[in-house]
């Protein structure tokens, strides 16, 4: 495709973690050999910085980084951007979501919080051993709180159940599924994309610089503002057709293939 990459940036659940299983010892020997190239590597994920920094340790990277879906974005303990929005917008939404039995997560200053304990969250608990603080809402917080983000934790199909309340706050709030888990409420106009310009701002990088690698909805457009797109074997069939290349093999197999391919 005839562009130098000077970035890779990759999503993590699903493209490089398909499950709970260790960190793949190919893709830190990769992005070894990309660092003695002088070619950087990133993550731009949903998760909060506290979960996304083992794996940056792991492979002691130290590069800015894309969280909650492209709200924050950080710098080792530096926050480039930060871009929250007001609990009290999703209320109703929330209310109907516990009524319905669903888990609500909302995340405040990098920490992940349970609204209410649910089946699930008891499950989860029972499951690891760990899991999210259950804090409620407290009745003076829902016009002051604000939130990183917000994830309503269910079947896809429940979660459809939310339609109205989300077409409601279109202009407020985005919204994006992944795979069949639920839905993740950031900021409206804010995205992994959105992120992926700011990081390369920040590094003084064109776009057509950066090689992102991918494997669901909150990934299409990110692979598509990229230089090269790039979608895991394992990707969803949407993600798929938004990618400039599609990986033979999957997880971080699939990322490894992709460097292999393009960063030469």
């Amino acid at each position: 495709m005839g562009k130098t990459i000077k970035l890779v940036v990759s999503d993590i659940d699903g493209t490089i973690m398909t499950g709970r299983e260790p960190f793949p010892e190919i893709l830190a020997e990769a992005v070894k050999d990309l660092a003695m190239r002088g070619i950087g590597f990133t993550f731009a994920s949903g998760r909060l910085p506290c979960r996304i920094n083992p794996y940056m340790a792991a492979m002691n990277l130290k590069a800015p980084v894309i969280a909650c879906n492209g709200t924050l974005l950080y710098d080792g303990e530096q926050i480039i951007k930060s871009h929250r929005f007001r609990i009290g917008l999703l209320r109703p939404m929330v209310r109907k979501a516990l009524d319905l039995d669903m888990t609500v997560l909302y995340a405040v200053k990098g920490t992940e919080y349970c609204v209410k304990e649910t089946e699930a969250v008891k499950r989860k608990w029972k499951e690891r051993g760990t899991y999210h603080e259950i804090r409620e809402i407290r009745e003076e917080e829902w016009e002051k709180l604000l939130v990183d983000k917000v994830n309503i934790m269910d079947e896809r199909e429940r979660v459809g159940e939310l339609e109205d309340e989300v077409l409601a706050l279109r202009e407020e709030v985005s919204t994006t599924h992944y795979g069949q888990q639920g839905l993740e409420i950031v900021k409206a106009g804010y995205s992994k994309a959105t992120g992926l310009r700011e990081i390369a701002e920040y590094l003084g990088l064109e776009l057509g610089e950066i090689m992102a690698v991918g494997d669901n909805e909150n990934d299409n457009e990110l692979l598509q503002i990229a230089g090269i797109g790039v979608a895991v074997a394992n990707a969803e069939p949407d993600t798929k057709q938004w990618a400039d290349y599609v990986t033979e093999a999957a997880g971080a197999a699939g990322v490894v293939e992709a460097i292999t391919r393009f960063c030469v």
